[in-house]
């Protein structure tokens, strides 16, 4: 019996383990404080802050990968947690295990910003430096077998490309950077990450997490389930 004990405590670590050194997480398309999906933009900004912190994310309602559908310890739970009142807009990140044992818990990042938008554009921002400071405190035994590291190759429903864009900064105080086409018109909305490279973008219809590189950009997003990729050449 005792044997038998050792061998689960032994699978659980390395599922522990795993899902820790890899920075693989799952967070919620809508919170307890959510009264719709991504409300706000609240849930697509969240992740673009942790990939930016060198996470891999996944949203609960999307495809996972065959190693985390079969066995969610191969993924922490992300919990945003929203303490706001009429005044002050205060939210907090708490990192969880498969067990939904509390592993580490940012401080309270807020601020007085009226508007809502912006609010939690400001507080989400604030998230980033909090997060670095999780260290995962994980012990590893000689007998833990290693497990092969995921890949996340997502099937891409639709693919469009937009030919001589332009990258300038926004006159609108609201967010950082604009993408124009050739037709002056705005194509896409940006709002800056820790990651000079990554940032939270949006457009009519769709929010997501946009690369840029020195003459391209990536925008992906999902609706209704499909994963979507638009490449903005410049």
């Amino acid at each position: 019996m005792m044997k038998n004990f050792s061998i689960l405590v032994l699978v659980f670590l390395s599922f522990t383990s795993f899902a820790q050194q890899n920075k693989v997480i799952i967070i919620s398309n809508k919170y307890e404080f959510q009264k719709e999906k991504n409300t706000y933009n609240i849930n697509t900004m969240l992740k673009a802050i942790l990939i930016s912190n060198s996470y891999q994310v996944f949203f609960d309602d999307e495809e996972l990968p065959i190693e985390i559908a079969q066995n969610k310890c191969n993924a922490l739970t992300g919990v945003l947690i929203d303490n706001s009142n009429l005044l002050v807009r205060k939210i907090k990140f708490q990192i969880r295990d498969c067990q939904n044992n509390l592993l580490f818990e940012t401080a309270e990042v807020k601020t007085r910003e009226k508007d809502i938008q912006n609010a939690y554009i400001e507080t989400i921002k604030l998230l980033s430096p909090e997060l670095k400071k999780y260290k995962p405190d994980v012990t590893f035994t000689k007998e833990v077998v290693a497990t092969p590291e995921l890949v996340d190759t997502p099937k891409i429903s639709e693919f469009k490309t937009f030919l001589n864009c332009s990258f300038e900064k926004s006159l609108d105080y609201s967010r950082d950077f604009e993408i124009g086409g050739t037709e002056q018109n705005v194509l896409l909305f940006l709002q800056k990450t820790k990651n000079f490279n990554v940032f939270i973008a949006y457009k009519e219809g769709a929010n997501g997490v946009f690369t840029k590189t020195d003459k391209k950009g990536i925008f992906e997003y999902y609706i209704d389930g499909k994963y979507m990729v638009e490449e903005y050449l410049f």
